[in-house]
């Protein structure tokens, strides 16, 4: 429990429209996560929910939840509950899909989503895991799966591992350290000349942080989830 709730903020859930704090907070959240993870206005969203999500998604506005998260809605936006009118005002094409199948992740509340524009598209498989709070297990960037298996936020950094003075783990490590900011673990997913680095973290960076990440020559990509 320790580790998946940092408060009691995080049980009771956050203020919102909507009947559940999994099935529907928790769904915002997860839109909103794989919409960090695009980076811009998806064109098609294909939502595919198992276990309790693809048996109760309807009566529990997981399907406005969810799509609001994806369309930058915030669980108090009274206009959270027409986000489906939204999306189609927007010419953008949404597909709801109940898998019979078990959770890919091994949890009744999960979904995988689906963003797609153009030649870009991410998927992103999560689960919402009580009071509004999420873990994102499994996500697809650049055509390259990594299993990811963490709590918000995390910071997903691209960075070419063709450049000189690349940063390892313990480079990452020392680099937060210099900040004051211990992080709770570090991943790297390597693929040819590009690796991503999924950073664990228990509080958002400062500007700061972000700032100088951005700035280092050898990352060509910096998302923070959160």
């Amino acid at each position: 429990m320790a580790d998946t709730f940092r408060s009691v903020f995080d049980i009771i859930g956050p203020i919102m429209v909507g009947p559940s704090s999994s099935h529907t907070a928790g769904a915002l959240t997860l839109g909103k996560a794989a919409s960090q993870l695009f980076q811009m206005q998806a064109k098609k969203v294909t939502i595919q929910y198992y276990e309790s999500f693809a048996e109760t998604h309807l009566g529990h506005g997981t399907d406005f939840a969810i799509l609001g998260g994806i369309l930058g809605l915030s669980t108090e936006d009274p206009m959270l509950p027409h986000s489906l009118k939204m999306a189609k005002s927007q010419n953008i094409e949404v597909n709801f899909i109940e898998e019979t199948d078990p959770s890919p992740v091994n949890h009744p509340n999960t979904a995988t989503m689906t963003l797609e524009r153009n030649d870009r598209r991410i998927i992103a498989t999560g689960c919402s895991i009580g009071g509004g709070s999420i873990q994102l297990n499994v996500v697809e960037l650049d055509n390259y799966q990594m299993t990811i298996d963490g709590y918000l936020p995390l910071y997903f950094i691209k960075q070419n591992n063709l450049h000189r003075n690349i940063y390892t783990m313990t480079d990452w490590y020392a680099f937060f350290e210099k900040h004051s900011y211990q992080l709770s673990d570090i991943r790297i997913f390597q693929e040819n000349e590009v690796e991503w680095v999924v950073l664990y973290m228990e509080t958002p960076p400062s500007e700061k942080m972000i700032s100088e990440i951005n700035e280092l020559a050898f990352v060509e990509e910096a998302i923070l989830i959160s």
